[in-house]
């Protein structure tokens, strides 16, 4: 009478291809959701110099080409420039973003740039 079923080799051997399978597969995925959330961070970055934008459309007066203007990510919350947690949470870490946005005139291209700084001068 043969039974029917597999050896323990047979399931060694397969245990020892997933293990190996994985091992090649876990770099690349661990490379790929490191790279989305970069992603993710720089288009919050982005969500937030645009905030800055709009403030500066809206206060166009307070604006000077002489001087650097800083709004920090509280100030943009603060006055409805941004409206929720989920735009300013670091994708990278979960930790919540409390920088600036330098606000600087160009002259050579006669406008205003704006760059956010992780710490504010």
């Amino acid at each position: 009478m043969k039974q029917k079923g597999f050896t323990l080799v047979e399931l060694l051997a397969v245990v020892a291809l997933l293990a190996i399978v994985a091992a090649i597969a876990f770099p690349f995925i661990q490379d790929s959701i490191k790279e989305s959330r970069e992603n993710t961070y720089k288009e919050q970055v982005r969500t937030i110099e645009y905030a800055a934008k709009r403030w500066a459309t809206d206060n166009s007066a307070q604006l000077s080409k002489e001087t650097t203007i800083y709004k920090s990510i509280s100030f943009l919350k603060q006055n409805g420039y941004l409206t929720s947690n989920q735009e300013t949470l670091d994708p990278r870490d979960n930790s919540e973003m409390t920088g600036c946005v330098k606000i600087t005139y160009d002259p050579d291209y006669k406008q205003y740039d704006y760059e956010y700084g992780e710490v504010c001068a």
